[in-house]
């Protein structure tokens, strides 16, 4: 049994996929703090994200879901590494697949939709100040080690 299959149990539901997009300037990364108006995680802080639709593939997602939540495009980003999904029970109706990215922008002026209030770019120290949406912190120590 591989580390995350303890988190799931797909007997009962399909798990959703997401796609979770780290963006690194210098030594920096990207957080955005989730809004009242989303449905879960309000007020965590986490990476741009979210659900894969039908007949789309994972990278076109995450494009999407980065330009929608920080008006940052894609002509503006470089991919620089795709990492393992990782598997996530937020609670027995709620089982997400996370396929988390992380890209380089030279761009730090960030523009929010209604899904984020407030964002802030942090070094690697800056870490446990946060509280983070599940395994984002995971994810952001991944990124960090592709510097």
């Amino acid at each position: 049994m591989k580390k995350d299959e303890a988190f799931i149990d797909l007997s009962h539901k399909k798990p959703s996929m997401v796609v979770t997009s780290v963006l690194k300037n210098q030594n920096e990364v990207l957080i955005l703090r989730r809004s009242m108006k989303v449905k879960t995680m309000q007020e965590k802080w986490a990476g741009v994200s979210g659900y894969l639709e039908k007949n789309e593939d994972l990278l076109s997602r995450a494009l999407t879901e980065i330009y929608e939540e920080t008006r940052i495009n894609k002509d503006e980003l470089i991919l620089r590494k795709i990492f393992n999904q990782l598997n996530v029970q937020i609670h027995s109706e709620l089982i997400i697949i996370i396929q988390p990215f992380c890209f380089v922008s030279n761009i730090r002026k960030v523009v929010l939709d209604w899904e984020h209030s407030d964002y802030y770019w942090i070094n690697y120290k800056e870490m446990d100040n946060f509280d983070f949406v599940p395994r984002f912190k995971e994810i952001i120590s991944m990124c960090f080690k592709e510097l």
